[in-house]
Parts: structure tokens; C-alpha cells; sequence
């Protein structure tokens, strides 16, 4: 039976972990705010990339530019986001058993390697022995844009000399705290997206490109591609912050209830040795 030190020392414990929890989801909140600011930023822009690209597409072949050019089998490379540090729930957990699955089957995903941004994903699949060509973790949030922009150049390198067939995006897409949504995109090849007509022209006269609609095309496909990796990055951001505050208000709450069950505990504990004591006082003077 735990003595009144031991629930003393035990409420104290809890009394810290709600303090650190509690400041955590302070910090998370203050992060969120920044990350759903920056997701917002990026969505008009994103929004319009998307346009042209499937504007300028629209008319051309596969052979007009190699980025379009489905080819059957080859390897996939799944390009994996997550987030470095944890306690944020099932965040990453859940990302990584649907991936998992994926891999395992080996329909959707044939002979897979992971190009892998965060520390929880890259533990992850490395403990499973799945192939990880690139683990980048433990970065800066301002180096991880230039990071992004250079494993997009060399996959796309690889693409163009054959190397593999297919690259897939993994991320959690953020819609709010609560609720973040494991996406899977192929990236490359591109898949022209569909919008229904170009936004923003005086009229509907068909515009002349100079130089060629496929030249213009052309140079704008691997900023089509930065910016696919980078919303993907930033919702990951934007979905770790949420997921941890909710994680981190869930913990506190629990922490309290602890609490009010040890102090419940010990002042029935400290009661009964009181009532201990005024017995023993009694006894003791009744047989005198």
C-alpha cells in the first residue's frame, strides 16, 4: 500500500508533467497560428501554377516533354514527409501504416524505395527494412525549402534517364487541428490537373505563346513540381503543430483528472491515519 510521501510524490509528478504539457500546447498553438498562415499564403499561388500547367498541357502529346510520358513498371520512389519530433498523436503513425501497407502488397507501390523528410517516418520504415535511398532530418525550417528543391531535381534526373518509373508523394494533408488526411499523389509522371478553363484572361480568344505553348510549358514544370513538394512539406508542418496542440490539450486534461484522483486518494489515506492514531490514543487511555 503506497504511503502518504509516495502519493505526495506521485501528485507532484503529475503536477510537472501537466506543466510541461501544458506549455507544450502553448508553443504548438503559437507554431500552428505561423503554419496555417503560411499554408494559406501558398494555396493562391499553388492554385494558379495548377491552372497554367493544365491550360498549357491541354492540346499536347506525351512526347512534347518527357515529365509527361507514362511508362509500365520501372521503380517507384515514394517521397515521404513527416515530422522530426513527436508526441502529436497519430499523426505520423497513421501516414506510416497506410504507407506500409501499400509497400507490403507490392501492387500499388512495385519494388519501392523512400526518399524520406523527418525523423519519425525514417525510423519507421528503417526498422522494418524497407529501402530508404535518402533520410533528411533534424534541418532547419529555412534550409528545407532548398532541400526540397534538390531531391526534386534529382528524382527528375533519374526519371529522364530511366532509372525509375514512378514518384510518389506521401504526406498528411491539413484541414484543421483535429483532422489531418494521408494523401498519395503521383508526382512524376506529371498528371496534367484538371481545371476547367484558365482563370484570369480578358476574354476567350486563344492566346500565342512565345516561344512555343511546349517551351512554356516546359520551364514551368520543375517550379510545378518545387511547389508541389513545399505545400506538401508545409501541410505536414501545419498538420504536426495542430496534432501535438490536440495531443498536448488531451494530455494536460488527463493530467488533471490524475491528480484529482491521487488528492482524493491521499486525503482518504491521511484520514484514515489520523482515525488510526485517535483509536490508538483512546485504547490507550481506556486501559490505563
Amino acid at each position: 500500500m503506497a504511503t502518504l510521501r509516495d502519493i505526495r510524490r506521485r501528485i507532484g509528478s503529475v503536477r510537472n508533467t501537466e506543466q510541461i504539457t501544458k506549455a507544450m500546447k502553448m508553443v504548438s498553438a503559437a507554431k500552428l497560428n505561423r503554419a496555417q498562415t503560411a499554408v494559406r499564403s501558398a494555396e493562391p499561388y499553388s492554385a494558379l501554377l495548377r491552372t497554367m500547367v493544365s491550360f498549357l498541357s491541354r492540346g499536347l502529346s506525351e512526347e512534347h516533354h518527357p515529365l509527361f510520358q507514362r511508362r509500365e513498371g520501372g521503380k517507384t520512389v515514394v517521397l515521404l514527409f513527416t515530422s522530426d519530433r513527436g508526441l502529436c498523436g497519430g499523426f505520423n503513425a497513421n501516414l506510416n501504416k497506410r504507407l506500409h501497407e501499400r509497400l507490403r502488397t507490392r501492387a500499388a507501390f512495385p519494388d519501392a524505395e523512400l526518399v524520406v523528410f523527418g525523423r519519425t517516418g525514417n525510423d519507421f520504415f528503417r526498422r522494418r527494412g524497407i529501402p530508404i535511398r535518402k533520410a533528411i532530418v533534424h534541418r532547419r525550417e529555412a534550409e528545407k525549402p532548398g532541400l526540397i528543391a534538390e531531391a526534386l531535381v534529382e528524382l527528375v534526373e533519374r526519371f529522364m534517364a530511366g532509372e525509375i518509373g514512378r514518384v510518389v508523394l506521401a504526406y498528411n494533408h491539413y484541414e484543421n487541428p483535429i483532422r489531418q488526411v494521408p494523401r498519395f499523389a503521383q508526382l512524376i509522371p506529371i498528371v496534367p490537373p484538371e481545371e476547367t478553363a484558365p482563370q484570369g484572361l480578358p476574354d476567350e480568344r486563344e492566346p500565342l505563346f512565345e516561344p512555343s505553348q511546349a517551351d512554356v510549358l516546359g520551364s514551368l514544370l520543375p517550379r510545378y513540381l518545387e511547389n508541389q513538394g513545399l505545400i506538401a512539406h508545409l501541410n505536414t508542418e501545419a498538420g504536426e503543430h495542430g496534432a501535438r496542440m490536440v495531443a498536448m490539450e488531451g494530455a494536460t486534461k488527463n493530467a488533471g483528472e490524475v491528480i484529482s484522483k491521487l488528492t482524493l486518494q491521499y486525503n482518504r489515506a491521511r484520514q484514515a491515519a489520523i482515525t488510526k492514531e485517535l483509536i490508538e490514543i483512546v485504547s490507550g487511555a481506556q486501559s490505563v
